[in-house]
């Protein structure tokens, strides 16, 4: 026996439908019709959590020392002065992610307070020499194409061109920055007080989150698995922990061996007599932090700095240099960095490239193990969908495959078998 109305249920289903289609049609049209607003929302949005996204990279940076300085140091240490070993956990961790933000803070400070006044200085002493080193430049050339007036008056009217638009940068943009930057760093006075701000609540966010980062995660957990179904939430979990230990490793590793060609830069470049040593060790070693490509940002200018002052030292700092690269690319670098991105070089180019135009230079600097998870993500998932068909998921398999008919899938499953 039918229900009453039941003949009417496929046309109030569609009915039902044809509505839900419409208003989500007009949702989109109102969002489209009103981009600006909503851009201007999700900005506000944006800026009221940038001391949050600050507080939290913090944190991140930060935590692997404080979970050493509890393992290591104060858990060990408190075990043999507090009574109630129930208290030791929370008093060693209070202990450690005080003694590790206070210990950055100074290394920060002092790396502040050593280098930029000595980059500075050296940026100055360079505007004020420069109309020499360009005469000592013209001279050399002419030395040098003696033979050949014509290529020296063309090499000269480059060198010349360029040397004024150098000059014009250097006393135009870069003394005054760099002037207003030693001024803000030494004497405290910030043009952007929200910076400081953010900076400030973002250090006070990330102190709370070391603290309790336990906590968070098991209530992140907590709420994962009521919301999805289990299976899921491990799936997201165990993505999450290899997103973690593959950032972990990438972001601290790079940071190290950045620190390591700035200071062999340094020791380097000083033992061979090149000149703005502490320039140039500032400008190779931050530049080392973006992958592939900081190698080259770094080299040109300081090679461009050297080549103004003497021409011999600038083909010397060159050979030097890349001599340095090449032990950092080969040896150093895969020391620190070892196998936690596994990407070929084409991968890392088209990451950097990808990633760099779409978030500047934060995502050419996250863009390598950003795309190491997606790769590993597809190639899981190619992976299970080819184990799902029979066929072999071995990449070299395929390498002389023109065409897989399916009675492949049958031996497929055989050799598994």
């Amino acid at each position: 026996m039918k229900r009453p109305g039941e003949k009417y249920e496929k046309y109030w289903y569609a009915g039902l439908t044809g509505f839900c289609v419409a208003a989500a049609a007009l949702v989109i049209k109102l969002l489209f019709d009103n981009l600006g607003v909503l851009s201007g929302v999700l900005s506000a949005i944006n800026t009221a959590l940038m001391p949050v996204y600050i507080g939290l990279i913090i944190a991140y940076l930060l935590s692997p020392l404080v979970n050493k300085m509890d393992k290591y140091a104060f858990v060990p240490l408190l075990n043999k002065i507090v009574k109630k070993k129930e208290k030791v956990k929370g008093i060693s961790r209070g202990c450690s992610v005080a003694f590790v933000f206070i210990m950055a803070l100074l290394v920060i400070f002092g790396l502040v307070m050593l280098v930029v006044p000595e980059v500075v200085n050296s940026i100055t002493s360079l505007i004020y020499n420069l109309p020499g080193y360009y005469k000592n430049i013209q001279e050399w050339v002419n030395d040098v194409f003696k033979s050949n007036p014509k290529l020296a008056n063309y090499f000269l009217d480059f060198s010349g061109t360029i040397y004024e638009k150098l000059l014009s940068w250097l006393q135009d943009d870069l003394l005054p920055n760099s002037n207003k930057l030693l001024t803000m760093l030494t004497d405290g006075v910030v043009n952007t007080v929200n910076v400081l701000f953010n900076i400030f609540i973002g250090c006070i966010i990330s102190i709370y989150l070391m603290a309790g980062k336990e906590n968070f995660c098991a209530q992140a957990k907590r709420l994962m698995f009521s919301v999805f179904p289990i299976k899921y939430v491990n799936s997201m979990l165990s993505v999450l922990k290899e997103t973690h230990v593959i950032f972990a490793k990438f972001i601290s590793g790079k940071i190290l061996d950045s620190l390591a060609v700035g200071v062999l830069t340094f020791i380097i470049m000083s033992i061979a007599g090149i000149p703005y040593t502490i320039l140039i060790s500032v400008i190779i070693g931050v530049t080392n932090i973006i992958p592939f490509f900081g190698q080259y940002i770094g080299i040109v200018p300081s090679a461009i700095l050297v080549f103004i002052e003497s021409p011999i030292k600038g083909v010397i700092f060159l050979i030097l240099i890349i001599v340095l690269m090449q032990f950092d690319g080969n040896i150093l670098g895969p020391k620190i960095l070892g196998d936690s991105i596994g990407l070929k070089s084409f991968w890392i180019l088209f990451s950097i490239l990808f990633f760099g135009s779409l978030f500047g230079l934060l995502g050419m600097i996250c863009a390598v193990p950003l795309f190491a998870i997606i790769y590993r993500l597809i190639k899981r998932w190619s992976a299970r969908r080819l184990a799902a068909k029979n066929i072999p998921t071995t990449t070299e398999y395929y390498r002389s495959i023109v065409e897989l008919k399916e009675e492949k899938e049958q031996e497929g499953k055989d050799d598994k078998k």
